[in-house]
């Protein structure tokens, strides 16, 4: 044996020991003394399939018998019966000898079931290690035994019949030649009319694509469909007739025709080489064909070789020969998967790495990257369990392995669509329409928050039922049948119920949410005031608390926690808390009150804990205040015992305006409300409500007559309101010569002082003034004013 020879066969043990045992479990295969039943049962579908009469199996047989090789091989396989029965009943002999035989039986029942219920992990490892070598073995004599067909032709034991080899030629030309003209005209009729269409694909959604794409499948296989009738039509016109319809042959090659066809628009259908705007996976137009190009050969040859090539090999040969063709069949596409795979692993791994950095989640491109570096390796476990298959159940792995393959691409197909679908909304996000976000600014905001997250468990979800369908479909696990057992029922329907707890009350949450947007939104005829949109705000805090703690007890309850010790904790360590944090309990109680009663709301200024400030925020323990200077306060509501708002209903600018002694007071009323009208004719006439309060003289000074007067405005705008009045009583008080005095001081002088200088008051005349000079001059002539004032409070 050569060493290329011993590598295929270590390799193939490897396989079988790894591969088969799973599949033939899954299968409800036996993993020993099976080699006999599936052979001979697999000659006997072989001899069905070719038309079996008495002549060929007598032939058949006559060849078999008259080489020496074939003839002890035969032998051997009928011993393999009988040595196994044998081996039974002397077991069950061994088992009843001794006495007392039904005692012995117990016993050894009862040694195994023991057995059975103690079986460490180093026993099932070597049960199934055994297993898998008895296998491997079984699978080594099938594949011997099959080959040997074309020992038997090589060496001239086995003739062809070349009178029927060139009867089924031209049977299968014909049929398949009119069927293959038939779908390459309707495959150039398709795509003269999608054409157009296909265009307007590169400017539509991912719907209009995956819709342009399920319609030219469906015609693609309209194609198919219309090759394989008419195909039939032309063996039924040309060599059976209307009577007796198509011949065995001309209708194994119409279905292989059929079948590949349908498997190959598959595989148009995942790569689109020729429509690459419908393209849905991540592949560039060269890839799409290379890997539709090769994967497509690979569907025709095992395709025709199995259904058409094993068939007329048994018809003009021997089912010797059609056994080993099928055997061949299998072996050489394996082999070219195999190496197709290793040829193209890493090109595919940096393919599969360059999509992953264009995802914006890192998580999907943390598995992609680790999926681009052992995608070979699922791909090399799928070609070898297919051959596996084959190998194991020779008849029915055309079924087996194009329903499990088939199913799995629609699995696949399926949940990567909606992962796509649900990465296009976290990456894209949420729109929506223009009237529903005139009305509601802040729900798509919080649907993008959300959502997201929300998806990406959601994806999570689906990438894991994918593979748990995948494992179902294949026979490694039966997820339906634990789904249907009481424990998944219950698993199931506890989850669910959780789910369905936190979807709900989401959903309530949003819609509380956008209901306190719409009562926060003002429009014509509806203005929010400042205790409105401060209680409504608490309220959105204190109901997304709630709403919270409530969706985390149910979700719990509903999984089977028992939240009756949670909420009891919760109670006592709630009044284990309030008895440690009254301050807090007071902050709370406290501010709640002062809520009700409307004391405080946002963008008020008030006097707090001895703190003035605008009100930034309110929550329900603390104010939070800017003050003048700019600094922020947060001022516990424990530590208010007043609360002072300068913006209640109204407010008052109180202005007290000093005037020298020697002012006439009538005048200087007069100048005030002077400086009031022109006040009121400023910007600032729309804050004034009613008019000047005149109070009067309210104090005599060390220098100056202090007269009040007080200007009713709107709330908050006392500060603007006075510091405008101020100006244009300076403006008013210059214009008419009124003296607004400062602080002065008289000095007298022991010493007899020198004559005062012109214009300068000497001692005797009343002194020195210590802080500047005031001249003296004549009052103007003004007009005469209204000085009909309010009484003096």
């Amino acid at each position: 044996m050569t060493v290329s020879a011993r590598i295929c066969a270590i390799a193939f043990l490897l396989f079988a020991c790894v591969v088969l045992p799973p599949v033939s479990f899954a299968q409800g295969i036996p993993l020993t003394g099976s080699a006999t039943s599936s052979d001979s049962s697999g000659d006997a579908s072989d001899t069905a399939n070719a038309e079996p009469t008495l002549d060929a199996a007598s032939e058949a047989l006559i060849k078999v018998l008259q080489n020496p090789e074939s003839r002890d091989a035969l032998i051997q396989r009928l011993k393999e019966l009988p040595s196994d029965q044998t081996g039974k009943t002397s077991a069950s002999g061994d088992a009843k000898a001794g006495g007392d035989g039904s005692a012995s039986a117990s016993e050894t029942d009862g040694d195994a079931s023991a057995t059975g219920n103690d079986q460490t992990f180093a026993v099932r490892l070597g049960q199934y290690t055994r297993s898998a070598v008895d296998s491997a073995g079984a699978s080594f004599a099938r594949v011997r035994h099959a080959l040997n067909g074309l020992v038997l032709l090589a060496n001239g034991d086995v003739q062809v019949r070349w009178d029927k080899a060139r009867q089924a030629t031209i049977e299968v030309v014909l049929v398949l030649g009119v069927a293959f003209v038939v779908f390459l005209l309707g495959q150039r009729l398709l795509h003269m009319f999608f054409q157009r269409y296909l265009l307007k694909a590169q400017y539509g959604g991912v719907v209009m694509r995956v819709f342009l794409l399920v319609a030219t499948t469906v015609a693609d296989l309209l194609t198919i469909g219309a090759g394989w009738a008419a195909g039939n039509s032309a063996a039924l016109f040309t060599f059976g007739g209307l009577e007796s319809g198509a011949s065995l042959l001309e209708s194994l090659a119409l279905n292989a025709f059929l079948m590949t066809g349908v498997a190959k628009v598959g595989l148009r259908f995942v790569f689109a080489p020729e429509r690459p705007m419908l393209r849905l996976l991540p592949f560039d137009d060269a890839s799409a064909r290379y890997w539709a190009k090769r994967l497509g050969f690979v569907v025709s040859f095992f395709g025709y070789g199995q259904m058409l090539g094993v068939p007329v090999a048994n018809l003009t040969v021997s089912f010797v020969v059609g056994n080993a063709v099928r055997v061949l069949v299998v072996l050489l596409a394996a082999v070219f998967l195999l190496a197709l795979v290793r040829k193209n692993s890493r090109q595919v791994a940096d393919g599969i790495k360059t999509y992953g950095r264009n995802l914006s989640s890192d998580l999907a491109q943390r598995i992609l990257v680790g999926v681009a570096d052992v995608w070979h390796w699922p791909a090399y476990l799928y070609i070898l369990m297919v051959l596996g298959v084959w190998v194991s159940r020779p008849f029915d792995a055309v079924a087996i392995v194009m329903q499990a393959t088939g199913y799995s691409i629609l699995t696949i197909m399926g949940g990567f669509l909606v992962s796509l679908t649900m990465t296009r909304a976290i990456t894209g996000g949420i729109r929506l329409p223009e009237d529903v976000r005139a009305k509601l600014p802040a729900l798509e905001t919080r649907l993008n928050t959300f959502l997201p997250r929300i998806l990406k468990i959601l994806r999570f979800v689906v990438f894991a039922l994918t593979v748990l369908v995948l494992l179902e479909i294949w026979g490694v696990l039966s997820l339906s049948n634990w789904l249907t057992s009481p424990r998944g029922v219950e698993l199931l329907g506890r989850y669910g119920s959780a789910a369905l707890v936190l979807l709900v009350t989401f959903a309530i949450w949003l819609a509380v949410m956008s209901w306190v947007d719409l009562r926060l939104r003002e429009h014509a005829g509806y203005v929010v005031t400042a205790r409105v949109r401060t209680l409504f705000q608490l309220f959105r805090n204190a109901f997304t608390v709630v709403i919270i703690v409530m969706a985390a007890l149910l979700s719990l309850s509903e999984i089977g926690v028992d939240i009756a010790p949670l909420i009891a904790g919760a109670g006592v360590v709630g009044l284990a808390f309030s008895f440690g944090a009254q301050t807090l309990v007071k902050d709370i109680i406290t501010g709640a009150f002062i809520q009700i009663e409307n004391a405080i709301n946002e963008g008020d200024v008030v006097t707090v804990g001895g703190v003035t400030g605008t009100v930034e925020r309110l929550t329900v323990r603390s104010v939070r205040m800017r003050d003048l200077e700019g600094t922020t306060h947060i001022v516990p509501f424990s530590s208010v015992d007043m609360v002072s708002n300068f913006m209640r209903d109204f407010s008052y600018h109180v202005a007290i305006i000093g005037v020298s002694y020697d002012t006439d007071i009538k005048h200087a009323k007069a100048a005030l409300l002077e400086a009031f009208h022109r006040l009121q004719q400023s910007e600032y006439g729309g804050r004034i409500i009613g008019d000047l309060e005149m109070h009067g003289v309210t104090n005599f000074g060390d220098s100056a007559i202090d007269i009040r007067v007080r200007i009713k405005t709107t709330p908050g705008d006392q500060w603007s309101t006075g510091r405008a009045y101020n100006e244009f009583v300076k403006e008013v008080f210059d214009e008419l010569g009124i003296e607004i005095p400062f602080p002065q001081v008289t000095y007298h002088s022991a010493v007899p002082a020198a004559p005062p200088e012109a214009g300068v008051l000497s001692p005797a005349d009343g002194g020195t003034k210590s802080q500047g000079q005031v001249k003296s001059r004549k009052m103007p002539d003004i007009p005469a004013l209204d000085t009909s004032i309010a009484p003096d409070e």
